[in-house]
């Protein structure tokens, strides 16, 4: 078992050799201290990534799961909350359905505070009462995404939330969000930017790291859900390609360990339920675009002239590559695989130059190992496996059948949301067969 104890890094406020975080931007972008229940849920998402990277998966042919298990004793402001067996039991099933872990928590008191907690603004910062807070990677979905969103109700104002280990991310969001702004300088409503830094330290002999990164999506929905009840509002939007947050698995040898559920349509819910347990009151986290493709989501940029913003957008899994001479995105991994297919399907790919890409797939295979090939081969691969699906007369038992996974989300989705299961699966069938489309056209022209 992997146990990490906090239970004393309040004695130094840098938190040596373990993480950083400064969450002092959910306090100061709203001119008001971080309350109690919410800078335990900071701590919490810290000590969660913390222990998440620090637990090195087995992956070889005796234990092929890479499961783990992970023990963690941590300080919090609202200990008898905490200790509340219907809260604990929630956490520990929300951590095992992203990670695919076992986890243990052990809670003590915490008598200190950061100064986001008692460092008050001369001034208050409310946001407009007509806001919705969004997370905002820096990626063409979240782009796709806020536009959307922001050409549908143009007295919004919106909260854009982010979780930066990154500084050249950081900066990307940041000239995105300052182009937003220049383009939509006449509206009287307002984009209000809010990045909380984090990351580990590494002393000298530094240890390696767990790849697999499952709690990522864990972090950032927690950062957003402070910075919504900050904000005060409604709920809180992730925009995602459909495709992208149900994640079915490329091909049978794909571990479940290997497939992230960051914004699975699930683990939407399931957070949604875990903080409304926490803070009292309900707190929805929707994605507006789960039965979108990329493509379709796409269509905004051309249709409000923005497709200039595409090339500062970031969609590589290996971002920034850092090799000399060489562009920040690779163009082999399956996230700009999906990013060239489906800019091109929307008539985008002018915008979308091959030199943006240290591999174009679009120019030539001559250059590109077969070994880096593995991710375009397994899309393929699951595109066929769905076309075959789609051409079944019973398309929808063809494809649960292929894909369990789908069959979960649509009991899961019909159970939380009381959405009709005709209708989710005829929303997944129709996405499915664009999205199939799309790399039809993108391999023939």
């Amino acid at each position: 078992m992997n146990c990490f104890d906090f239970g004393d890094f309040t004695q130094s406020p840098e938190l040596e050799n373990r993480y950083w975080v400064d969450d002092s931007p959910l306090s100061r972008a709203f001119g008001s201290v971080l309350p109690p229940k919410l800078a335990d849920l900071v701590d919490l998402a810290m000590a969660v990534y913390y222990a998440d990277r620090r637990s090195q998966r087995q992956r070889n042919s005796f234990e092929l799961t890479g499961h783990r298990e992970i023990r963690v004793r941590l300080p919090v402001r609202e200990l008898e909350l905490w200790k509340s067996k219907e809260i604990t039991s929630s956490l520990v099933d929300l951590l095992a359905w992203f990670t695919e872990d076992t986890w243990e928590f052990e809670f003590s008191k915490l008598n200190t505070k950061r100064k986001s907690e008692y460092e008050e603004s001369l001034f208050s910062s409310p946001v407009a009462e007509h806001n919705v807070s969004l997370l905002f990677s820096g990626g063409l979905d979240s782009l796709a995404g806020l536009c959307t969103l922001m050409d549908v109700d143009r007295d919004c104002s919106f909260v854009l939330v982010s979780g930066c280990t990154s500084q050249r991310m950081g900066q990307v969001q940041r000239d995105l969000i300052r182009e937003l702004v220049r383009y939509w300088r006449d509206q009287s409503r307002e984009l209000r930017s809010l990045v909380v830094p984090f990351g580990i330290r590494r002393p000298m002999g530094s240890f390696r790291e767990e790849s697999s990164q499952r709690s990522r999506g864990f972090v950032f929905l927690l950062f957003g859900a402070a910075a919504a009840m900050m904000a005060k509002s409604k709920s809180l939007y992730v925009c995602e390609n459909g495709v992208g947050a149900a994640n079915l698995p490329f091909n049978e040898g794909q571990l479940g360990i290997d497939n992230t559920r960051g914004v699975h349509p699930l683990s939407l819910a399931r957070m949604s339920d875990f903080i409304g347990l926490i803070l009292g009151k309900p707190l929805p986290i929707v994605n507006p675009f789960e039965f979108s493709t990329k493509t379709e989501m796409c269509q905004v940029l051309k249709k409000l002239g923005l497709g200039a913003l595409i090339k500062m957008t970031v969609s590589c899994d290996s971002f920034p590559l850092r090799i000399p001479d060489s562009p920040a995105q690779c163009g082999i991994c399956t996230s700009c695989l999906l990013r060239r297919c489906s800019l091109h399907a929307a008539g985008l790919d002018g915008d979308d130059s091959g030199a943006d890409y240290r591999f174009d797939v679009k120019k030539s295979f001559v250059r590109i190992n077969k070994r880096d090939l593995y991710p375009l081969m397994a899309m393929l691969d699951q595109v066929d496996r769905i076309h075959a699906c789609l051409t079944q007369e019973s398309s929808w038992a063809m494809l649960t059948e292929t894909f369990p996974e789908l069959f979960e989300i649509q009991h899961g989705l019909s159970a939380h949301r009381h959405m009709a299961m005709n209708d989710i699966a005829q929303s997944y069938l129709r996405m499915y067969r664009a999205y199939v489309g799309e790399w039809g056209y993108f391999l023939s022209t």
